[in-house]
């Protein structure tokens, strides 16, 4: 009966500890991919798991949308400056795209500047910087298009930011599942003494729910 006891209190030990998941591996995990640490948990039960990886695929698609959406954006108003003002914007700083969505030339821009004495905005009178603008539509169509431009990209650092809380916060849930698994472990051991003081042998098993 004692090498019954013995025995299986060290079977119950070693077969629920090897069975049960890390807190370490589960946080990881989902840190690496939100909702993996549930599924590596309890992959038969790992519902808000599903609901941080769902998060995760919105806020990814919503990036890489808004990116793309915002380089086609700049394609255009790059094409529309070249071929209604005569603008290339290859390389020029963005103070300069700017300038030429609120003037229709170079010219109107340097005089602006020489009048409010902003010396070091002026641009020099060169084929590199000339613009002119064909119809004052044009030019507003291109700076409502330049700054869509930026609301799009000043969007992009803060779905980076909603990522990684994602997966902070996917990570902690994971480990709190997982180190509530361990928490459960059945414990078994033995008493030389029944529960009356007497001498002999009791076995005792807890679970916890």
């Amino acid at each position: 009966m004692l090498l019954f006891v013995v025995l299986f209190s060290d079977y119950v030990e070693a077969q629920d500890t090897e069975e049960l998941p890390s807190p370490k591996a589960a946080f990881l995990r989902s840190l690496a991919v939100p909702g993996w640490g549930h599924y590596y948990t309890d992959n038969e039960n790992w519902d808000r798991g599903k609901y941080y990886l769902a998060g995760e695929a919105v806020l990814v698609l919503s990036y890489f949308g808004l990116d793309a959406r915002a380089d086609y954006l700049e394609n255009d108003f790059r094409t529309l400056a070249l071929s209604k003002a005569g603008a290339d914007l290859a390389g020029k700083p963005r103070g300069y795209l700017i300038a030429i969505g609120n003037f229709d030339d170079l010219a109107a821009y340097n005089d602006a500047q020489l009048r409010s004495r902003n010396w070091d905005a002026i641009y020099p009178e060169t084929a590199e910087y000339q613009w002119s603008w064909e119809s004052n539509d044009l030019r507003n169509q291109y700076r409502n298009t330049r700054e869509r431009v930026d609301r799009n990209r000043s969007q992009l650092p803060t779905l980076l930011a909603l990522m990684v809380t994602n997966r902070l916060v996917s990570g902690l849930s994971a480990f709190v599942q997982a180190r509530n698994k361990w928490e459960n472990v059945p414990e078994a051991g033995f008493s030389y003494h029944n529960e009356f003081g007497e001498p002999g042998i009791t076995a005792k098993i807890r679970f916890s729910f």
